[in-house]
């Protein structure tokens, strides 16, 4: 009776992950095939640039201090008065500033972009498509 009941799981299992794994290449295949924006980049060619990039924090606070990608600079629409005076002490006008957030709608990476080109008139600004959740493979 119990290897009747396994060999029943086991079959729903299998059954369950075929529409899985191809909903999954699915949405790996359309993800890719979705245009850059005006002033996007892809995580693969920020990487490319290496030690050339200055990555910009547009997330809170709060997570910035739990995780960020390594070496980014904190700066946000909330504390802008508070961080745009730290971030232009780090700031090294030869990288290219890529400012990223949570990702997905999120649009608080545009707007510290934006700021960045007309408040403080920095050129070399990019939103990187997907923001963290890109990073972090998700």
């Amino acid at each position: 009776m119990i290897a009747r009941a396994a060999r029943q799981l086991a079959l729903v299992l299998a059954l369950a992950l075929v529409p899985a794994v191809v909903s999954g290449a699915w949405q790996l295949a359309w993800k890719k095939a979705e245009p850059l924006a005006a002033g996007e980049v892809r995580l693969a060619t920020a990487r490319e640039w290496g030690a050339r990039v200055q990555w910009v924090d547009a997330r809170s606070r709060a997570k910035f201090e739990r995780t960020r990608i390594p070496g980014a600079l904190l700066l946000n629409e909330d504390e802008w008065d508070k961080l745009v005076g730290p971030f232009l002490d780090a700031w090294d006008a030869d990288k290219t500033l890529v400012v990223y957030c949570d990702g997905g709608s999120c649009e608080a990476s545009h707007q510290v972009a934006a700021r960045l080109r007309k408040d403080l008139m920095i050129g070399g600004v990019l939103v990187l498509k997907g923001g963290f959740a890109e990073w972090q493979g998700l």
